[in-house]
């Protein structure tokens, strides 16, 4: 008789395991990584990797879902706290994730642009579920961008939402020349840039 499955041994393991897949795609790429590297970044025993994903695209999909979670979550508390003003809000969120890279060496990418860049235009599952978490991202940008106004950040001529997609794009630019140089160069840039007002709280 087989023995009961122990749920928190279960539930250890596969968050060890998301978070490993986290790690290793943002220093490298998806397609680079085997399950055993990932197996020994997470120190799960070998042969349970299939024990939790079913194939290696199901982990990839659960790591970038794991992984924007946590960016979603960053996001809706820093920009939510109506304590703040908003552009202060805005400078606060992506000086935060500046704060994260830092502590990278400026080395590690970001998840959502490693796989945007390598895998969104080649598998539709990726494509689908990156475009959605993007989304989402941008959303919770546009919400202090339509009480600031977009005069605020020199884009009069577009709408909350618009200007949400452009802060992006320009920051996962950043991020992604951040990478290839090794260099916090792209993302001062970006931040002095945008807020050409404000003292950087990285400085």
């Amino acid at each position: 008789m087989p023995r009961p499955r122990n749920d928190k041994a279960y539930g250890d393991a596969h968050d060890r395991l998301l978070e490993s897949g986290v790690g290793l795609i943002r220093s490298g790429s998806f397609s680079a990584i085997g399950i055993s590297e990932i197996l020994a970044a997470s120190g799960v025993p070998k042969g349970s990797f299939y024990h939790h994903f079913s194939s290696k695209e199901a982990f990839g999909l659960a790591v970038a879902r794991h992984y924007h979670a946590g960016q979603l979550d960053m996001a809706r508390t820093i920009l939510g706290d109506e304590s703040a003003g908003p552009l202060d809000r805005l400078r606060r969120f992506f000086e935060t994730a500046y704060e994260d890279f830092r502590g990278r060496g400026f080395e590690d990418g970001c998840l959502m642009c490693n796989l945007s860049t390598e895998l969104a235009d080649q598998n539709p599952a990726f494509q689908s579920l990156l475009a959605e978490q993007w989304a989402e991202l941008s959303a919770c940008l546009a919400g202090p961008i339509t009480q600031a106004g977009t005069t605020a950040l020199g884009l009069a001529h577009l709408s909350p939402a618009e200007a949400a997609d452009w802060l992006l794009n320009s920051w996962s630019g950043a991020l992604t020349r951040m990478k290839a140089e090794a260099s916090s160069a792209p993302l001062d840039l970006f931040l002095k840039s945008v807020f050409p007002t404000s003292a950087p709280a990285h400085a």
